[in-house]
């Protein structure tokens, strides 16, 4: 009676494990690079995102919830990081699929120039570019400092560490023989420290407005550093990514002059290891009008960009998934921004 109770129970014992592998397996994920999603399956993905006080930072919270509502096998979570060069690190060690990017740091990426001398990366592209950032110099409005020049021996943070305005910042200042005294600090720190009278002022990469920039403004008065025309032409002669742009009178409260500037591209990069079917779902999910409802709703400012114009505007190859969305639009997409694992679709 013993052994017919002991046999039975073993019997439920196997039974029961066979019925946990078997939903086990139903339940399984992955990272998302280089696999194709299906319905019955959740592909785990971490896309990376600028500072929680930048403004881009709801912006990538809404990427994530449009392209898993959209396509519900995508399961996004958003991590936040230090910025530009921060995320592009992550993006090519696999620990981001997906990150902020922005043009500059996007060439300097693939050419091995500038953050990543001697060490170009050939799997970055580009999965969409969706907005212009301009690189907003703040400074303590009673600084007097009202030309580039005037920063010389003056305590200043170029921008957040790992930040791609600080190393856009720095590339100007010696173009233009500018030596200011570099306060290095991330971007929260280096807000409170212009608020506090630490230093003098600190940059910004950012839509316009831009929240990192009133949070200041709230704090003390300041003023925006515009260049000159010839400081312009000097710097989008040297840097072709860089392109001239004037933020109006009267964008932040206390500044009634227009401020001449350079801005850069704001996008989302990622590898080849990406599918070219992921990253089709993913520009299709932020292009169709249910999709763009999702974040625009949430950023404003760029809700009306036409993203594909500004994707071809890119420097460097497009994501597979990405020139098939343009090619299924019906757009000639350049030789030079069509990878190599590109495959033709009917």
């Amino acid at each position: 009676m013993r052994n017919k109770s002991l046999k039975a129970i073993s019997m439920l014992l196997i039974l029961t494990l066979s019925v946990s592998l078997l939903v086990g397996c139903g339940q399984s994920s992955n990272s998302g690079q280089g696999n194709n999603s299906t319905s019955n399956q959740k592909t785990l993905m971490t896309f990376g995102a600028p500072p929680a006080s930048s403004a881009l930072y709801p912006y990538w919270v809404a990427v994530g919830k449009t392209i898993s509502t959209i396509y519900p096998e995508f399961q996004i979570s958003v991590s936040e990081t230090q910025g530009a060069i921060d995320i592009t690190k992550r993006v090519r060690s696999g620990s981001l699929i997906v990150g902020n990017s922005m043009s500059n740091t996007d060439y300097e990426n693939y050419n091995g120039t500038g953050a990543f001398n001697g060490d170009p990366f050939k799997d970055v592209r580009i999965l969409w570019y969706f907005d212009f950032t301009p690189i907003q110099i703040i400074v303590a409005k009673d600084s007097n400092v009202k030309d580039i020049s005037d920063l010389n021996g003056k305590k200043f943070n170029p921008g957040g560490t790992g930040a791609a305005a600080a190393i856009i910042t720095k590339q100007i200042c010696e173009m233009l023989g500018v030596k200011p005294n570099y306060f290095e600090a991330g971007q929260a720190d280096a807000g409170d420290a212009v608020s506090n009278r630490q230093i003098i002022g600190t940059v910004k990469a950012g839509p316009a407005p831009d929240s990192f920039v009133m949070q200041i403004g709230a704090t003390i008065p300041i003023d925006l550093v515009s260049f000159t025309d010839e400081q312009i032409k000097i710097i989008t002669e040297k840097y072709a990514y860089l392109l001239p742009v004037t933020i109006p009178a009267g964008t932040y409260k206390g500044i009634d002059h227009d401020v001449k500037t350079v801005e850069v591209l704001m996008g989302a990069q990622t590898t080849s290891k990406l599918s070219q079917e992921d990253g089709y779902k993913m520009v299709k999910a932020m292009n169709e009008e249910s999709g763009r409802k999702i974040w625009g709703n949430v950023y404003p400012l760029g809700a009306n960009n036409d993203l594909l114009k500004l994707t071809l505007m890119a420097t460097i190859p497009l994501h597979a998934g990405t020139v098939q969305y343009l090619k299924e639009k019906g757009y000639n997409v350049p030789g030079e921004l069509i990878p190599p694992e590109y495959q033709q679709t009917k």
